[in-house]
């Protein structure tokens, strides 16, 4: 444990830097329009059985496909790759993911973080919202929203998330 951490200040590291802090929120109770959107989206394809990558049609998404979030998931061990970082997040975030997995990408503590909230959707198989805020490539932070739906395989067997990110400037909240 941290020095920090036993002083009841989990959210700093050993370095002084404020972590990534996700709070989930499983009631997948959506403030951003967008997630809105993608959240509906998914719903109309789970109506009529588990939704799979294939009953996703870009066509049909739109415009908001500039927010979507596609990772593959793999399991024994559970681990995550991006497999598709929308254009708005690339902008938000300063880097392309795409292709990267999460213990490439993000260093302890932060991948423990990162990985708590992404297990909760991939093991339970139902969608997950957290929100939160984040700094990224020495840009302000920034506040998020982001939701997780579950896209199955034939076993009924969590493969892959679909979702979305929305950012804005930590300083709109205040």
């Amino acid at each position: 444990m941290t020095e920090t951490a036993k002083r009841g200040r989990p959210d700093i590291d050993l370095l002084g830097r404020p972590r990534y802090r996700p709070v989930p929120d499983p009631s997948v109770t959506l403030v951003s329009p967008v997630l809105q959107r993608l959240y509906a989206y998914w719903r109309s394809k789970a109506a009529v059985r588990p939704p799979r990558r294939a009953d996703l049609d870009p066509l049909e998404i739109g415009p908001d496909i500039h927010n979507v979030t596609l990772l593959d998931v793999r399991h024994e061990p559970l681990r995550f790759r991006w497999r598709l970082l929308g254009g708005e997040l690339v902008e938000a975030i300063g880097r392309n993911m795409t292709g990267r997995r999460f213990e490439d990408v993000y260093a302890h503590p932060i991948l423990a973080d990162v990985m708590r909230v992404f297990s909760r959707a991939a093991l339970t198989g139902l969608p997950v919202r957290h929100v939160g805020t984040a700094r990224f490539a020495e840009r302000s932070y920034l506040r998020y929203e982001s939701l997780h739906c579950p896209l199955f395989d034939g076993a009924g067997r969590v493969v892959m998330l679909f979702g979305g990110l929305h950012f804005e400037p930590l300083a709109s909240f205040e």
